[in-house]
């Protein structure tokens, strides 16, 4: 090959490299925001504004946590997976020494496996709270009007569920309307037969030194809600401290872990040492291309010559096809 294709060659890869980046990109774009939750998320189910507002310190994990928790509260959120006895360890610790915990959860109340490690007995329900009077848009999206919180009137839903407060000390600070209810789920069950409220939606528990707060709904601090009635004076009454945002347990959408591959792709592509190790590449390619000693087209097509006339002198046919290399 000659060193001009060789370098066009090289061009061609480069620009193929780059169109399946942007091509990437692209489809990440399509795929929306990341998951629910997510503080890079800015659609209706992100965490950005969230993450504007409070400024939190973000962790992967909950062995991150300070020993000390006094000022500091932690959110977790929507978790997506179980606990593990390990990690509500940690988070017991944490409250124990003087931090603030608020879990939010909703109708999976997987949060329960957390509330069990840390040795409470208070739980999620993870029935559906419907109400036909004070909802906001359809009877799903329901609004607590009864709050015992010094500058909350009402707090808003977002298919929430409901509590059962039991551990000592422990006090509910909102509920839900008299016309409340959970929604039929089992075959044959009625409204008229379903569980009617007034239900615990909000809930304060001491433990240890610290305090643990329950909210029926993990959906309370998205974007779309944070400044509905009165959940963003929820936040700032229950988050009187460095706040601390646990993702480890958020879900990963096919986005999340499609933007992180993009990310760590550029990280490395953007490197000056990648980009001038690329070009070197380039470089040894055309020099091995000009300066190889015998192309392997040109050697097959000489040991075809000579299998068709053997008695033709090897030599001679090698210094004939240089001659002419010359001329050309």
């Amino acid at each position: 090959m000659k060193p001009r294709t060789a370098v066009l060659a090289g061009v061609v890869v480069a620009l193929l490299f780059v169109s399946v980046l942007v091509y990437f990109a692209a489809t990440v774009s399509l795929l929306g925001n990341p998951g629910d939750f997510r503080p890079s998320n800015t659609a209706w189910n992100g965490f950005s504004t969230f993450v504007a507002v409070e400024h939190p310190t973000i962790i992967n994990h909950v062995s991150s946590l300070p020993r000390d928790g006094t000022g500091y509260v932690l959110l977790e959120d929507g978790p997506s997976s179980p606990y593990t006895p390990a990690e509500a360890a940690q988070v017991s610790s944490f409250v124990a020494s003087g931090g603030t915990l608020v879990v939010a959860d909703g109708q999976a109340a997987i949060a329960n496996t957390l509330l069990s490690g840390m040795g409470l007995s208070s739980r999620f329900t993870g029935g559906v709270l419907t109400d036909p009077l004070f909802n906001f848009r359809n009877s799903f999206l329901v609004v607590a009007p009864t709050v015992h919180m010094h500058n909350v009137s009402s707090i808003a839903f977002n298919y929430a569920t409901t509590l059962t407060v039991s551990d000592p000390g422990a006090r509910v600070l909102a509920y839900s309307s008299d016309f409340s209810y959970l929604y039929p789920t089992q075959p044959g069950e009625s409204i008229a037969s379903a569980p009617h409220g007034p239900f615990p939606v909000v809930a304060e528990i001491p433990d240890g030194r610290g305090t643990v707060y329950l909210i029926s709904d993990d959906s309370v601090f998205i974007n779309s809600m944070i400044y509905r009635d009165g959940n963003a004076n929820l936040l700032k009454d229950l988050t009187t401290g460095t706040m601390i945002l646990d993702t480890s347990h958020f879900a990963v959408s096919p986005a999340t872990v499609a933007r992180g591959f993009e990310v760590s792709v550029y990280s490395v592509v953007s490197l000056w040492e990648f980009k001038y190790s690329l070009v070197l590449v380039g470089l040894a390619g055309v020099v091995a291309y000009r300066f190889r000693e015998e192309p392997p087209a040109e050697e097959e097509e000489l040991k075809e010559l000579l299998r068709d006339h053997p008695e033709w002198s090897q030599e001679r046919l090698r210094r004939l096809r240089e001659e002419m290399k010359q001329k050309r």
